[in-house]
């Protein structure tokens, strides 16, 4: 059994018949694409795809992961719930997005892709004042010493 992000459902040509996905309300919500939509309805009803809620410890978890890399600014709740129900169960990811295969290679949650390469290296983000050079946390947008502006920089781990 694999979680499918909605990038997992919209990039590929998953013949969901031919395994068993879990899927979240929040991916079911953002899938506007019609034929997605009704190939997925069809898969939920043939119990192909079956929906799951993430609990919230272990959202919390994720969180707290996609903090320490610096991705969380960045992450939609549908990212964070496919997660949590990817740690809680120990299953694969199916998903494109490089922040989710960052956080979940950072909590050592196994993910695919489909039509994109994966992420090589993990990677912590941070931000750097463009005139003094100092670091800060993703949050921050000016830098406490000069005032000028903060550009978004990656370090790998």
């Amino acid at each position: 059994m694999k979680v499918l992000d909605t990038s997992g459902i919209l990039r590929s040509d998953l013949d969901f018949s031919k395994n068993k996905y879990i899927i979240t309300n929040s991916v079911l919500s953002e899938l506007l694409d019609e034929s997605a939509r009704v190939a997925v309805e069809a898969a939920l009803k043939s119990k192909s795809i079956i929906l799951a809620e993430p609990r919230e410890d272990f959202l919390k978890k994720v969180k707290e992961a996609a903090v320490k890399t610096g991705d969380i600014s960045e992450m939609s709740s549908t990212d964070l719930d496919i997660l949590a129900v990817a740690l809680e169960r120990n299953l694969v990811v199916i998903s494109d997005d490089y922040r989710v295969q960052n956080v979940a290679s950072a909590l050592g949650i196994e993910f695919e892709t489909t039509i994109h390469e994966g992420i090589k290296h993990k990677l912590k983000w941070f931000k750097v004042c463009e005139g003094c050079g100092r670091r800060y946390p993703m949050e921050s947008d000016l830098c406490e010493i000069c005032g000028s502006r903060l550009k978004k920089r990656a370090m790998r781990l």
